[in-house]
């Protein structure tokens, strides 16, 4: 009888040892797991201007009384759709760890400022906050990002290009 409760005390001490041993491995782990954060620390009800550009094309969508319209010269109506992915996708996107922070590779990116899309937030003429789009080559679910006062460039969590264009025929 005393042997057969020594057996499994040594099976209880040695699923004791796997299981620090694998909580050990987990902690460890966790710290090379890429932090994610928001795009914009801004509220999307401060938001009541937005300006696309890309290299010589701009384009500017201003909220009216309850709907998104276009600042002149152009005219017609912006689809709800379209501005409802803009603020879930890009204004509440998420990003996580930066892939580099030298300026040197701004191009290789698509993150320069001639070949990145420049999408202003803005509350009145007052620019809330400003970032630039880079397509990944790599990967196409994600996309790259690059703030204009930091260095570093940023990964996406979603695919952002799908959800913003300079064109209006985009958003109509």
């Amino acid at each position: 009888m005393a042997k057969s409760k020594n057996i499994w005390l040594r099976y209880i001490i040695i699923l004791a040892v796997a299981l620090v041993l694998l909580l050990f491995v987990s902690v460890r782990n966790q710290r090379y797991k890429p932090k994610v954060s928001s795009v914009f620390d801004i509220s999307s009800e401060d938001i009541n201007a937005v300006t696309i550009t890309k290299d010589t094309t701009s384009l500017t969508i201003i909220k009216s009384d309850t709907a998104w319209v276009f600042a002149e010269p152009d005219t017609g109506l912006i689809k709800d759709y379209r501005v409802d992915n803009f603020f879930k996708y890009i204004v509440n996107g998420k990003k996580s760890g930066f892939i580099t922070k030298n300026p040197d590779k701004y191009d290789q990116y698509n993150v320069s400022e001639k070949l990145g899309l420049k999408v202003d937030l803005k509350k009145g003429e007052y620019v809330l906050g400003t970032i630039y789009i880079g397509r990944s080559k790599i990967n196409w679910s994600q996309d790259y990002i690059r703030y204009p006062d930091d260095p570093k460039v940023y990964i996406s969590q979603n695919k952002m290009l799908s959800h913003v264009s300079e064109r209006a025929s985009f958003w109509r």
